[in-house]
């Protein structure tokens, strides 16, 4: 997988999260809820976090963005920095697959 491929198919899991939240937001209110928005409501939350935690790894990996442009954040409520490693390593492996693979 190139680097242009990758950050294609991060995008695309990062609209689909986003449309997942927006589908699971509607449900928040009970006479909202339907068989369509009902999976989203309940993993509205980690769905909120997956997509914070994948949008700065994302900025900060091909956009170069340092963290403090991307968002600032109260004591209370910082990222978790293991999570954003995973991530991080994760698609820096599947660049390291891909560049393996053409050699």
């Amino acid at each position: 997988m190139t680097y242009k491929e990758l950050k294609n198919k991060i995008k695309e899991e990062q609209k689909s999260l986003a449309q997942q939240i927006r589908n699971g937001k509607t449900g928040r209110k009970v006479h909202n809820r339907s068989d369509d928005n009902m999976d989203d409501w309940y993993s509205l939350e980690g769905n909120q976090e997956d997509y914070r935690h994948q949008h700065i790894v994302y900025c900060m990996m091909f956009n170069n963005t340092p963290y403090e442009l991307i968002e600032q954040p109260r004591d209370n409520n910082l990222p978790s920095n293991h999570y954003l490693e995973k991530i991080q390593k994760q698609w820096e492996s599947e660049l390291d697959e891909a560049l393996r693979d053409c050699a």
